[in-house]
């Protein structure tokens, strides 16, 4: 080899040794997976097609070059293999995949398109290569990402992005290899241009059909793109979800195997409320119409859009769409539905601001409230424990502002801090101030004070709360303590046991208990001391009336972090006649069990007076179990009350007064009960509580009036 072609390889081989270097500190990248093979795959298709160039000058043939291109990408992916001897990757094998898939592709069609550029005579070819690769690196992820209902991008220079970041397991979708596919076709077809090129002018005929035929293939990728994977469009969805409700400026699309037309309707319903209720509260005369997509399984919902949970709102389509599940519509719809409202103010075309921290505080200050601490609460309490230790909560929420700081920092940290601080601006200042700051004005501009003086007003505030639920430092500590996926010791690996669990979770919201049951004990197979696993295990075996079984399997158990699993220990004891002792777990369970589940405090009471009777604790159990049942509870024995201790009884009779609120047979007695627990949860100080009732008292009094027969128990906004 000349001296200036090795002098090159070393030049290559050093780019490769000191990236493989560069990422070993750096979270995430820092290990064999789909974001360092993405990152891998970006910088080799310049490195390698910056040497082509200047090999193919040089009279070198393509084979030369591809071979030793190829084996350049052994230098990262031994680095980054090495990162395991002090950093778990407990993926590496998907990891490799990922690898493979990615860089070894952008190299050879790098490498073709320095051949192809040559052999056509282009000047200054390495520019073009380098503007190419640019061009190939933004406008198809522009195409793909603010054209189509799609949360993945596929890409010839660095791979693509398989999903949201949130998702902790990337969706490997058939789509990405027909891709890789069609990657190495271009290449195979730039080959030929080269060749084409180099052919003598009488010959070139005979290159014709080759072009021709590749040419022909290319257009037919491309013609199949949506059923190849490469794509994803609305039509595409809306064939997946065919069923359709409208209210209002909602249309709702559902998987009619999953939702009954009178459920969906409910929800367009509750959607359209949502919808009109948020746009008075900022200030927005007419919302404009929104899609909403209601997936019933996830690993549809990942072959369609790349994104398995997380709800997500597509603000910057041309007509905004709202995508998530159906167990999750309750808790999402509203805050998802707030960034669809306000994508008017933030920067055109893409409807968000640049202060991405606003984007979701926003959509955090207008949720309704769900009974638990608040955000300000939450945020009170992380105040107090930041003076503690002489640090900032100011500068922690400037730093929430800006796009890195704010994706990589803990979820729950993030969007709970920057919720209440966008509470407070909207509190304080309306709407009008906070459209400014959203599109992109400063704070000064629009507030008439610096981000850092409201941000310190916003901290005295808090410091002023008069009143702080007793459970928010616990509430807080344990949704705080969820690691971030740059914190995560195996950040995309979910193993076994987890992928049963949650297939088991989706098949008992389809009522599959008996798929679910033996889902469930596999997974206990593989991890025995799995706490989710085992704690719907346990419920499912005591509503099957195996409570023997249950006792016998939860009495060694450790379950001193999970009270849903001490409860069904409870209910065994009960269930086999180990009144005392079923008592004294039902009693602790309760001076345990988070002050702001109403329902499941009510549940506790009910279950103690009835601890001496098995059949009416099964039978009991059952009803529990459905809310058209349990919202007819009702007090069936007023003798209940002298069997329960001191204040139980109060706390009982609001759960009933909560569960009667759900009820359809008479709504209007039902929402007067609703307001009489108004009252009795701020006497008792309760305040998140009644605000929560009040909020769903607001709901069902407005669809009742627009639907008087309506006949419906769901929901409802508390998280209980």
């Amino acid at each position: 080899m000349p001296r200036g072609q090795a002098q090159g390889i070393a030049g290559c081989g050093l780019v490769y040794a000191g990236l493989g270097v560069a990422l070993w500190p750096l979270p995430v990248l820092g290990l064999l997976h789909v974001e360092s093979a993405a990152l891998v795959a970006l910088v080799a298709f310049f490195v390698a097609g910056w040497w082509a160039w200047g090999h193919f000058r040089r009279g070198g043939r393509l084979a030369d070059v591809l071979h030793r291109q190829l084996l350049l990408l052994l230098i990262p992916w031994v680095l980054l293999s090495l990162t395991v001897l002090w950093r778990p990757n407990c993926d590496y094998l998907r990891g490799l995949v990922f690898f493979l898939l990615f860089p070894p592709a952008s190299v050879v069609l790098a490498v073709a398109l320095a051949e192809a550029l040559h052999g056509a005579g282009v000047q200054h070819g390495r520019r073009w290569l380098v503007g190419i690769g640019l061009g190939l690196c933004t406008l198809p992820v522009a195409y793909d990402l603010l054209l189509h209902p799609q949360l993945y991008t596929y890409n010839h220079v660095f791979g693509g992005v398989l999903g949201p970041l949130y998702d902790e397991d990337p969706a490997l979708r058939p789509g990405l290899l027909s891709f890789r596919a069609l990657t190495l076709l271009w290449a195979l077809w730039l080959a030929l241009v080269a060749r084409f090129h180099r052919t003598p002018r009488l010959l070139r005929p005979g290159w014709w059909p080759a072009l021709g035929g590749v040419t022909s293939l290319l257009g037919a990728f491309y013609l199949l793109a949506v059923p190849l994977g490469f794509n994803t469009s609305t039509a595409a969805l809306k064939r997946a979800l065919p069923g359709r409700a409208v209210q209002g400026a909602v249309t709702l699309h559902y998987d009619p195997r999953w939702l009954t037309p009178e459920e969906a309707e409910l929800r367009a319903l509750r959607a359209a409320y949502d919808y009109e209720r948020l746009a008075r509260r900022l200030g927005i005369a007419a919302p404009e119409p929104v899609q909403v997509f209601v997936f019933g399984d996830p690993e549809q919902r990942a072959r369609l859009t790349g994104a398995r949970y997380t709800s997500v709102a597509l603000v910057w389509l041309e007509r905004p769409q709202v995508h998530l599940l159906l167990d999750r519509f309750d808790r999402s719809i509203t805050h998802e539905l707030a960034h669809v409202l306000v994508r008017g103010w933030g920067i055109p075309r893409l409807g968000i601001s640049p202060r991405i921290g606003l984007v979701e505080g926003l959509a955090v200050a207008v949720e309704p409230p769900d009974g638990r601490p608040t955000p300000h609460e939450q945020a009170a309490v992380a105040a107090t424990l930041a003076r503690d230790r002489n640090a900032s909560l100011t500068e922690q929420v400037a730093a929430l502002l800006s796009p890195w700081r704010f994706w990589t920092s803990r979820s729950a940290v993030a969007y709970t801090l920057t919720g209440s601080f966008v509470r407070y601006l909207l509190d304080r200042y309306g709407p009008e101030p906070l459209r400014q700051v959203y599109g992109g004005w400063s704070f000064r501009a629009a507030y008439g004070r610096t981000r850092d003086s409201l941000l310190a007003d916003w901290e005295r505030f808090l410091f002023r709360i008069p009143y702080v639920d007793r459970s928010a430092y616990a509430f807080m500590k344990r949704r705080f303590g969820v690691l971030s996926l740059f914190e995560r010791r195996c950040p995309h690996y979910v193993p076994a046991h987890a992928r049963l669990y949650e297939a088991a979770r989706w098949a008992l919201v389809r009522g599959d208990t008996l798929r679910a049951e033996a889902l469930l004990t596999q997974a206990l197979r593989q991890k025995p001391d799995f706490l989710p696993a085992l704690e719907r295990w346990a419920h499912l075996q005591l509503l099957r009336g195996r409570a023997d079984t249950v006792r016998v399997r939860l009495a060694g158990a450790d379950t001193t972090q999970a009270l849903r699993l001490r409860l069904h220990r409870a209910d065994a004891l009960a269930l086999t006649g180990a009144v005392d002792s079923a008592r004294a777990s039902y009693r602790t369970l309760y001076r345990a069990w988070p002050s702001y589940d109403l329902s499941g405090r009510g549940a506790l009471a009910l279950r103690y007076a009835v601890t001496a009777r098995p059949d009416s604790l099964r039978h009991l159990l059952r009803r529990l179990e459905n809310p058209r049942e349990r919202c007819n509870i009702g007090l069936l024995n007023v003798s209940w009350a002298q069997t329960l201790p001191p204040g139980w009884d109060a706390t009982l009779r609001r759960a009933v007064q909560w569960w009667r609120l759900g009820c359809v047979e008479d709504a209007l007695n039902a929402i007067a009960d609703g307001r009489a627990l108004v009252a009795s949860l701020r006497q008792a100080g309760a305040f998140n509580l009644a605000a929560c009732v009040q909020e769903t008292i607001a709901w069902r009094t407005w669809l009742h009036n627009i639907y008087p027969e309506h006949r419906s128990v769901c929901c409802a906004y508390c998280a209980w």
